[in-house]
């Protein structure tokens, strides 16, 4: 197994696996390793089949539960089949960390490229640590004590349409009922390597406790371009067969909506608790 780092900042490719044989534990313990390292981690010409996808993904952990959105690979219910055309534009095109209004913060993701553009369709990454290691002392100082609320926030837009008879109003207020909020610190530490790191996105924090709207506002817009530094981000250019793997506790991750009209299909896994944590620390 060969490890080369894309950036000084996160971002690592790796070369030497074969996907289609059984991969040891102790491969499975060095890539671990290199994803605590790198943050993301990448694999090109993989040619995984979606059954080696998951048997990979379990090595990691436990697996999340089928999208509460998302439709999944035929065959496969916790694979996430995420298919984009002219006819379906995506809707990752901000950046996010995934699903941070669930109970438990997920782990990991693993995102296979099945069809990919000729031209656009990147995935950027970005860093966290790098992010709160950024912040003034004294903004590091006020932002300890502070805690964001996040919900479905971007994911609105899936439920403020009529559908099946229901209203608008009705289907938001459905959807906000089954996701609900999730109370997160701004500053957390990493249950691994126990550095710290900014805990926000601008996807799914919609409010801070304890300030008004206008002022957690102010405080989202600045956090939002403070993070959004190219010196703290990878972009990956996609093939098919491509593997990418990021801990989804310390990064944020962006789909580049540039290829439209053309297709682009994706499959992924979500693993929602570390299996190399004994007892899987909260986020928040």
């Amino acid at each position: 197994m060969q490890i080369n780092k894309i950036t000084p900042t996160l971002g690592a490719e790796i070369s030497g696996i074969d996907f289609s044989a059984p991969i040891s534990n102790a491969v499975h313990d060095a890539i671990y390793q290199a994803l605590m390292d790198n943050l993301v981690i990448f694999f090109r010409d993989s040619e995984i089949s979606p059954s080696a996808h998951m048997s990979f993904a379990r090595g990691f952990g436990q697996i999340d539960e089928p999208h509460p959105l998302y439709p999944h690979v035929d065959g496969f219910k916790n694979i996430v089949l995420l298919e984009n055309d002219s006819g379906a534009p995506p809707d990752t095109n901000s950046w996010h960390t995934d699903l941070t209004f669930k109970q438990e913060q997920p782990f990991a993701s693993i995102l296979v490229a099945r069809h990919v553009p000729e031209v656009g369709g990147d995935t950027m990454w970005s860093s966290c640590y790098a992010a709160y290691d950024r912040l003034p002392e004294g903004m590091k100082r006020d932002l300890e004590g502070l805690n964001a609320i996040h919900d479905m926030g971007d994911f609105r837009n899936s439920f403020a349409v009529e559908q099946a008879g229901k209203s608008a109003e009705e289907r938001l207020n459905e959807g906000m009922a089954r996701f609900g909020h999730r109370v997160r610190p701004l500053i957390a530490d990493h249950p691994v390597t126990g550095r710290k790191f900014l805990n926000f996105n601008e996807a799914f924090v919609t409010h801070i406790a304890g300030l008004t709207t206008n002022e957690a506002n102010s405080l989202k817009t600045w956090l939002a371009g403070h993070m959004n530094k190219p010196e703290d981000q990878v972009r990956w250019r996609w093939k098919a067969g491509d593997i990418a793997m990021w801990d989804n506790r310390v990064t944020m991750h962006y789909a580049v909506a540039d290829y439209l009209p053309e297709y682009r299909c994706m499959n992924r896994i979500t693993v929602v608790a570390d299996g190399r944590v004994s007892t899987q620390a909260e986020v928040a």
